[in-house]
């Protein structure tokens, strides 16, 4: 398919598109002056930055867990061994996540303790419990709604899959020291371009706007009329905009740090749309026309 097809043959191939130019544009842009915007805008002591470094994760975790639940109860096996599969991994990541969403509150209130311990223990199983809850609540109670809203589930817990395991894998390997560490005098600067290895280091690419990002297939959940999925769409991205200036503010993340992850989360999740939200009027005029004569005389 040459370029001038894939832009022809549907919106989304468009912002595709325009969204790939704009990510290379800027990821030069911001490979000169990186450092330099990050020394204009740093402030340690801004509060909005500190409660998005504190909390600003926990929509995009709710998010996830709001998407096993729905995926789960929505889900229709083949085999009971599939079954097995897709629960068991579901219990995984839902108590992964209520066990880290949890930690942040402990973190926050300075109530530190190691996972291998009586606390730690009793954490952990706790979030199963409520992983649990979440499962038999979805599949009693919401079973009506999730099966209606599966393909969202699936798209989302894809996103939110695919999308971490790639920026995690970049954390590890990148090794990029945060410009709040070099301002503190624990390390240098280095542009994003040049991966510095396993150092500890884990600036490149952003956690948190990953977290935020991963909230904006949550129009597809709205049917009432299109204003209300535009402003709904519309609020997502304000929301990843603002975590990943305030990420910026702090000095925790470098603009190229928010931009790789906005990019990474943006462009698959626009290929998943693709592939599981097709839209009627991607096909051809005429084919449209005769659907609509051939519905038109089922009526008569």
């Amino acid at each position: 398919m040459s370029v001038k097809t894939f832009w022809k043959n549907s919106t989304v191939n468009k912002l595709i598109m325009i969204f790939t130019f704009l990510w290379i544009v800027l990821s030069v842009i911001f490979g000169i002056y990186d450092l330099k915007i990050s020394e204009f805008l740093f402030d340690s002591e801004n509060q909005a930055g500190n409660l998005v470094q504190s909390f600003g994760e926990i929509p995009g975790i709710l998010f996830g867990l709001f998407a096993i639940f729905t995926f789960w109860a929505g889900s229709k096996f083949r085999s009971k061994k599939q079954k097995i599969i897709v629960f068991t991994g579901g219990l995984l990541i839902s108590t992964g996540l209520i066990t880290y969403l949890a930690k942040l509150f402990f973190e926050y209130f300075k109530a530190y303790f190691n996972f291998v311990s009586i606390r730690g223990i009793s954490l952990a199983l706790m979030a199963i419990l409520v992983s649990l809850f979440g499962f038999y609540l979805f599949k009693t109670k919401l079973q009506k709604f999730s099966e209606k809203n599966y393909l969202f589930a699936k798209l989302s817990m894809l996103l939110i899959v695919i999308s971490g395991l790639i920026v995690q894998f970049l954390k590890f390997l990148w090794g990029r020291i945060r410009y709040e560490d070099i301002v503190n005098g624990l390390g240098n600067f280095t542009a994003w371009y040049i991966p510095q290895g396993i150092t500890g280091g884990s600036s490149f690419p952003s956690g948190h706007v990953f977290l935020a990002w991963v909230l904006i297939p949550l129009f597809l959940i709205i049917n009432k009329n299109k204003i209300s999925k535009n402003i709904a769409l519309l609020l997502t991205i304000l929301f990843g905009l603002f975590i990943s200036y305030e990420r910026v503010i702090i000095g925790a993340h470098y603009t190229s740090d928010v931009l790789f992850s906005t990019g990474i989360v943006i462009l698959i999740f626009l290929f998943l749309y693709k592939k599981y939200f097709p839209k009627k009027s991607n096909l051809p005029t005429e084919k449209v026309r005769k659907i609509k004569k051939i519905n038109q005389a089922k009526h008569l």
